[in-house]
């Protein structure tokens, strides 16, 4: 792929991310930027492109030149209404209500760290994030890196799950744990290896988290809770997560195979607006 140097690349003071500088991103890119970006999302994790002026399609033409846009349930009528030429591919993420009903996902407050469609038999491997409207604080997002969380688990943590599996549920409600008795049939979900081998760095990453990861299968209901909570310990360890202060115009692009991400608490009262497509995975993690 092409060389990385060929971008205005600056890596943050942080365990993981790179702003990128000097993209009009309304712009068809090319192909050798595009190889270029994708090669610095492998290696850095997250990336940021700041002061972008993005309509809802420019969002979803630069996601399809980086792989195949994912396409999430249809948007609500309240958000057909307010943007009636929303492209599919675009998720409204936003605490703003209309009539009473939330404009997109009821995304309010505090959001425990997770990794996006991790409950899925084959996950969206990239998620991308545009600021439209912004609190006047609070609302940041959270990177761990699990890769860095892999390598400083012990090793006797790391032999003892070598092989085991995690389930992942979609069935959550930002600050608490998976219920015990779950009706799996009405749930989305998926049991993922603990930890997964990332195919484009071979890089192995803890691929468990406090808000979707249920338990780990084969073990009795005491241990794995207790193993959970020491990889969700590691995996939030404050020494391995950069935190994004969002300012508008800023896209953030994030590899879930590696990465997990939490969101901050802010005032309620206040609008949080965000637009937010993905990249469609190939195959499982393994």
């Amino acid at each position: 792929m092409t060389n990385v140097n060929t971008l205005d690349l600056t890596k943050l003071h942080a365990p993981l991310g790179a702003e990128i500088c000097g993209l009009d991103l309304t712009a068809q890119l090319p192909k050798p930027t595009v190889g270029a970006i994708l090669s610095a999302w492998y290696k850095h994790q997250v990336l940021v492109f700041r002061d972008q002026k993005l309509s809802p399609q420019q969002l979803v033409d630069f996601t399809t030149q980086l792989g195949e846009p994912g396409r999430p349930r249809m948007p609500s009528q309240a958000v057909r209404d307010i943007i009636p030429d929303l492209p599919p591919e675009i998720m409204i993420v936003s605490n703003v209500r209309v009539d009473g009903k939330p404009l997109g996902l009821a995304h309010d407050g505090e959001m425990w760290f997770h990794s996006d469609m991790c409950y899925a038999e084959v996950p969206h491997i990239a998620t991308l994030l545009y600021a439209v409207d912004l609190p006047s604080s609070g609302g940041n997002t959270k990177f761990a890196n699990m890769y860095a969380a892999y390598e400083n688990l012990p090793s006797e943590i790391r032999e003892k799950l070598r092989s085991k599996k995690a389930l992942q549920v979609h069935d959550y409600k930002r600050t608490e744990r998976p219920g015990v008795d779950l009706d799996l049939s009405k749930i989305g979900n998926y049991a993922h290896p603990v930890f997964v081998t990332h195919p484009e760095t071979e890089k192995k990453a803890l691929y468990v988290n406090r808000l979707m990861t249920a338990r780990i299968e084969d073990l009795e209901r005491d241990e794995s809770d207790a193993l959970l909570e020491q990889l969700f310990s590691v995996g939030e360890d404050p020494d391995i997560i950069y935190e994004h202060v969002w300012q508008s115009g800023d896209l953030v692009m994030w590899d879930n195979r590696c990465v997990t991400h939490a969101r901050t608490d802010f005032p309620h009262e206040e609008r949080r607006l965000l637009q937010r497509t993905t990249l469609v995975g190939t195959e499982a993690p393994r």
